[in-house]
């Protein structure tokens, strides 16, 4: 993206702030759905951190929809049901994409530099935490083709 239509995102999400209740995890998205669709959508198969990616995303929702769909539908499905979710009741995977696109396009793009704004808001001083939100978020987002690479907003 050009320097010149750098992104500015506010620090929050219709009012939920970014820098609580963020909680990491090591499970994607991608992953989740996968499983779901293998256990034909038994959650109690699932494994714990599989369950909490599937309650952050509230895809009880739309279970129904990913299950009669095949896997191109399910990015538009969950970015759809994201912008119609209340952020409140989103949990902490979807945030974590939300805020390695705030730091990428507000302060600095990176890993590292992600780490190190963690650190510094008191979202979690472990180095362990702040790149399991880093993956969680950034893996999302490129999955949804939200991010780039780089953390960046894709569109």
């Amino acid at each position: 993206m050009d320097e010149d239509k750098k992104i500015t995102l506010p620090d929050n999400l219709r009012g939920r702030s970014i820098h609580q209740k963020v909680i990491p995890t090591v499970c994607n998205l991608e992953n989740m759905l996968n499983k779901l669709i293998e256990v034909e959508g038994n959650y109690s198969e699932l494994k714990n951190w599989e369950q909490r990616s599937y309650n952050a995303y509230k895809i009880d929702d739309i279970k129904y929809e990913i299950l009669n769909t095949g896997p191109e539908n399910w990015k538009e499905i969950i970015k759809e049901h994201i912008i119609n979710s209340d952020p409140d009741e989103l949990g902490a995977s979807c945030i974590d994409i939300y805020l390695v696109a705030y730091v990428s396009e507000n302060h600095e793009k990176g890993r590292q530099n992600f780490c190190q704004y963690v650190k510094d808001k008191g979202i979690s001083d472990k180095e362990n935490s702040a790149q399991a939100i880093w993956q969680v978020g950034k893996g999302d987002g490129v999955f949804l083709d939200v991010l780039n690479d780089d953390g960046t907003v894709r569109n």
